[in-house]
C-alpha cells in the first residue's frame, strides 16, 4: 500500500471518496469537501473527473473489484463446499460490526440514487450480479460435492440466498445489531436441507 505522499491526485481523490461516500452518503458529500480532504486543487479534481457522479461510478467500480476479490479469495481458501456456502453470509456479521452497522456500500448508493439508468445504479446492479455469480459457483460446487445435495435447484437457492442475505444486511443496519444476519445464516442452511 502506498503512503499518502506517494499516491497520485486521482488515487487520493478516490481514497477520499471511499471514506466519505461510505460514511456520509452520496448526497451528503460535496465536491468541495472531497477536494479539501484529498488535498487537491479544484482544477485537479476536474482534470480527473467530470463530475461527482463520475467519481462515484469510479469509486463503486474500484470497491466492487476489492470486495469481489475478497469474497473470491475467502471462498477459494475454504476447502469444504458446505463451509463455503455458509461462510459468505456468516462473514457479513463481522463486516457489520467493523463498519459500525453502516451496511453495504452498494445498497446504500441504490437507496440514494434511484434512477435505474443512472451510471451509479448500474454499478450497483453489476456488483450484485458479480456477487450472485460467486453464489452460483458455490452452490453448484455444493450440489456436486455430495449426493445428498444433488437435488438442489441452483437458481432457486441462489436467488433466495441472495434475497435473504441482502435483506438481513439491511435489517442489521436498521436494528444496529447482528441478529438479522444470524437468522439469515440459519435460513440459508434451511435452503439445502431436506
Amino acid at each position: 500500500m502506498k503512503a499518502d505522499f506517494e499516491k497520485s491526485a486521482k488515487e487520493r481523490i478516490i481514497d477520499t471518496a471511499f471514506d466519505l461516500f461510505y460514511r456520509q452518503g452520496y448526497f451528503q458529500t460535496g465536491i468541495n469537501q472531497i477536494i479539501d480532504e484529498a488535498g487537491v486543487a479544484k482544477a485537479t479534481f476536474y482534470n480527473n473527473f467530470k463530475s461527482k457522479e463520475e467519481l462515484c461510478t469510479e469509486y463503486l467500480r474500484t470497491r466492487d473489484k476489492i470486495e469481489i476479490n475478497l469474497i473470491k479469495n475467502m471462498v477459494r481458501n475454504i476447502k469444504d463446499p458446505y463451509e463455503k456456502y455458509i461462510t459468505i453470509t456468516s462473514s457479513m456479521i463481522e463486516h457489520m460490526k467493523n463498519s459500525n452497522f453502516r451496511g453495504c456500500a452498494f445498497n446504500n448508493m441504490a437507496i440514494e440514487v434511484t434512477e435505474p439508468d443512472n451510471p451509479i445504479r448500474k454499478e450497483v446492479v453489476h456488483h450484485n450480479d458479480s456477487f450472485r455469480s460467486i453464489l452460483t459457483d458455490v452452490v453448484e460446487e455444493l450440489r456436486d460435492s455430495d449426493k445428498k445435495y444433488s437435488g438442489i435447484n441452483v437458481n432457486k437457492v441462489v436467488n433466495t440466498y441472495f434475497l435473504v442475505s441482502e435483506g438481513a444486511l439491511l435489517a442489521s443496519q436498521i436494528y444496529h445489531d447482528t441478529w438479522p444476519l444470524e437468522h439469515a445464516v440459519e435460513a440459508i442452511k434451511g435452503l439445502i436441507e431436506k
